[in-house]
């Protein structure tokens, strides 16, 4: 009686064990139940199947973490690939964007004047009258009044390099022989006027002399002037932080008078990249992201590297390729709903001994 006594005790254990085992086996991962939310407040989860109680739409399933994409390793920080049905991206507003190759040409808008301009009107002609001057007393036998008027040209040349001219516009003065009057006064029809504007530092290394110039104004509606930069100055505003370039305008109908306000266009071509439209970046701060559309309803996170931005584009250094689709409207509620899901993965994995991911990861904190 004591054997049987004692192979029961030994027994049960055993079968205890293979009960457990059974059991663990039927809630595997097959029989998790999913977690509901409403596809327009992401944040609103319920256990099981019903209505927002915020809009009362249909509580959809969260899709668990890869189910059928086997995507989720290389999603970024605290962000999951989310799966969006036709109906919830008409739903949400959602729209598609390609990253393409093509040219980007970049616009600098300032604001410019036409110069009215004596200082240097002043000097062009103290520089005019070093080189009568200088030219006159070649054949002096003085040596020192030779070398005290070549130290006058040159200063005076150094002045016109101060105040914005170049050496080639200098060498154009001094072969014209007379001062630039449109620095003073309107010159009338056909004239070229100056205009003056300013641009900041960081819009320089995109503006050359000779780049073509669109400029317009208020008081003179549906006029429209074009020129090219003829010079850039040498140095930087210490108060706006700016640099002056001098355009020279054609006013075939003798419109513009000295003070003038134009609003002005630089066009600047910053040549053939791959580029994504703007709208698709959503920017923390601390990274950019951008929703790629791979198929089959999928939304995958991307960190990008971006580069210079144009009109409604921006440049794409790394993270995707040539015609991957890209998410350019709708993008915040799917930003949302990944962080959602990748929140809720966290909450799976720690579980079963694992981390939870970082809701605001990316978000430096704010």
């Amino acid at each position: 009686m004591k054997k049987i006594l004692l192979g029961a005790a030994l027994l049960l254990p055993i079968a205890f064990a293979a009960c457990s085992k059974h059991e663990h086996g039927a809630m595997g991962p097959e029989a998790k139940v999913s977690k509901y939310h409403c596809p327009m407040h992401p944040t609103y989860i319920k256990d099981g199947p019903g209505e927002c109680a915020i809009c009362g739409m249909t509580l959809v399933p969260i899709e668990e973490a890869g189910a059928d994409h086997g995507e989720a390793d290389a999603a970024p920080d605290g962000l999951a690939t989310v799966k969006v049905d036709p109906r919830r991206r008409q739903l949400i507003g959602l729209k598609l964007g390609k990253t393409q190759m093509g040219p980007m040409v970049r616009v600098i808008r300032t604001v410019g004047r036409i110069a009215q301009d004596p200082e240097l009107y002043r000097t062009q002609e103290e520089f005019l009258t070093a080189i009568s001057s200088y030219k006159g007393i070649q054949g002096s036998s003085s040596v020192e009044v030779v070398q005290r008027s070549k130290a006058l040209l040159d200063s005076s040349r150094l002045r016109l390099r101060i105040l914005g001219l170049s050496e080639g516009q200098i060498d154009a003065l001094a072969k014209k022989g007379s001062s630039d009057r449109g620095l003073l006064l309107a010159q009338g029809r056909g004239s070229k006027p100056w205009m003056y504007a300013d641009l900041y530092e960081n819009d320089l290394e995109l503006v050359r002399v000779g780049q073509e110039v669109e400029a317009a104004s208020k008081a003179l509606p549906g006029e429209t002037f074009s020129g090219e930069i003829g010079s850039i100055d040498s140095t930087v505003n210490p108060k706006t932080r700016t640099v002056r370039v001098r355009v020279r305008l054609s006013d075939p109908k003798g419109l513009l008078r000295p003070d003038t306000y134009l609003n002005a266009r630089i066009h600047a071509d910053l040549g053939m990249r791959v580029s994504i439209p703007d709208t698709a970046v959503i920017d923390t701060g601390v990274r950019q992201v951008v929703f790629v559309d791979t198929g089959g309803g999928y939304l995958e996170p991307r960190e990008v590297r971006l580069g210079v931005r144009a009109e409604n584009r921006v440049e794409v250094l790394e993270g995707l390729k040539e015609d991957d689709a890209v998410v350019t409207s709708g993008n915040f509620l799917i930003d949302s709903e990944s962080r959602l899901k990748a929140v809720v993965m966290g909450m799976s994995s720690k579980g079963s001994g694992g981390a939870a991911p970082d809701p605001h990861a990316g978000h430096g904190g704010r």
